[in-house]
């Protein structure tokens, strides 16, 4: 594949920073088209069928939904690599991945929605819970030789939650919601991708998160 790729995103959403993170990491150089959400062009909506960023267009052929754009992109540009090579590492991969999607982010993003505040510890509990699942079962098993979720090597699992991370001190601003004590590696894991160049370079500040999470907290 060696036509240009066009990346439709938007800087408010954690999705289309997953990708931008691969894009990143593997050194792609792409079209940046930045959507907004309350006037969304045709040309986007034919390419993208549900509305939604990111999607990725190359050679005229249209990709969408983060995970799915991220694994293509390690396909087509397999240096470096950001998923195991053996078919069970790949799956454990994408279970993880899974999890994030349909287990974590519906607690994670109830705890902000919540307007009732005799409810917020509560919804901090099943936050915590949720994480010291990823602790216990995801990186206390998988990471032993190195800070990512996969050990020393970077992955697509690291570039799925860690957007989420990224916006984690608005959810500590309004929620009083951070990542728990007893969470060691993941704080450890937090903290390595917060310094990773791919990271940096696309990086927002906190500020930035808790101004355009106020009116979901309100």
């Amino acid at each position: 594949m060696s036509g240009t790729i066009e990346l439709f995103s938007a800087r408010v959403c954690p999705f289309a920073h997953r990708t931008r993170l691969a894009l990143a990491i593997k050194g792609i150089e792409f079209e940046l088209t930045e959507i907004d959400f309350d006037a969304k062009p045709q040309r986007f909506l034919d390419i993208s069928p549900y509305g939604k960023v990111p999607a990725l267009v190359q050679d005229g052929d249209a990709v969408y939904e983060s995970n799915v754009i991220n694994q293509y992109l390690d396909e087509v540009y397999p240096q470096p690599a950001l998923m195991p090579q053996d078919p069970l590492g790949r799956a454990r991969a994408r279970i993880w991945m899974e999890f994030l999607d349909s287990k974590f982010l519906g607690v994670y993003y109830d705890a902000i929605y919540n307007a009732d505040r005799g409810k917020d510890e509560e919804f901090r509990d099943n936050v915590a819970e949720k994480l010291r699942f990823i602790e216990s079962e995801g990186f206390a098993k998988l990471s032993s030789d190195g800070p990512y979720w996969l050990g020393s090597g970077i992955s697509l699992i690291d570039l799925a939650y860690y957007p989420f991370f990224e916006r984690l001190p608005a959810w500590t601003y309004y929620r009083d919601i951070d990542i728990p004590d007893d969470c060691s590696r993941l704080k450890t894991w937090n903290a390595a991708m917060r310094e990773h160049p791919a990271v940096v370079e696309i990086a927002n500040s906190p500020e930035y998160y808790i101004e355009g999470y106020k009116n979901y907290a309100a």
